[in-house]
């Protein structure tokens, strides 16, 4: 399953970066107070918790993912497709304490459909890097509320058993804020 998982986050990238570059240009603009322009920055506060399989050596592991709350900030770069830039801090907590952060692109296809690509690390007190890709849903008002699944891969770092992969599949619930 990680193998597949590994295969699929370059074939979305390619995916992204492919309408990226098909699509007509058109700069990200700020929308006005009372617009129903999308705002240039966000803001977002979010929760997630899932499953996390991982293992090395042939031997597999499925047990219940750490709680994953993270604090994002995405900067749009383009209007038609939106598309944004974003980081953000993440940190594990209950069975597992990990500090990290992530960055990448958001892509988001319909005013409520979102789809996010980018690399994750986790940094203290141990080490995991790797891919994060998500997809999701926004109900969008002054503030925001989005749900989404999330597949983080780990594929190197001190923390991972000899020649394995971890990946955690998280269900993430998301308050974000416009700043216009």
């Amino acid at each position: 399953m990680a193998v597949a998982v590994m295969a699929a986050v370059p074939r979305l990238a390619g995916w992204i970066a492919l309408s990226t570059l098909l699509a007509p240009p058109a700069i990200a603009q700020a929308g006005g107070v009372g617009d129903d322009e999308p705002a240039l920055v966000r803001a977002e506060v979010r929760a997630g918790y899932g499953v996390s399989l991982g293992g090395g050596a042939g031997r597999a592991s499925l047990r219940g993912s750490p709680l994953v709350l993270g604090a994002r900030l995405a900067i749009a770069i383009r209007d038609q497709p939106r598309m944004s830039g974003y980081g953000g801090l993440v940190v594990e907590t209950l069975d597992r304490t990990g500090v990290g952060g992530e960055a990448g692109v958001t892509l988001e296809p319909s005013a409520r459909a979102r789809l996010r690509v980018g690399g994750i690390a986790m940094v203290a007190p141990y080490r995991l890097w790797g891919g994060a890709v998500g997809a999701g849903r926004c109900w969008r008002g002054s503030t925001h509320l989005c749900l989404d699944v999330d597949a983080d891969i780990f594929v190197g770092g001190s923390d991972l058993p000899s020649g394995g992969a971890a990946l955690q599949i998280l269900v993430g619930l998301g308050i974000g804020f416009d700043a216009r």
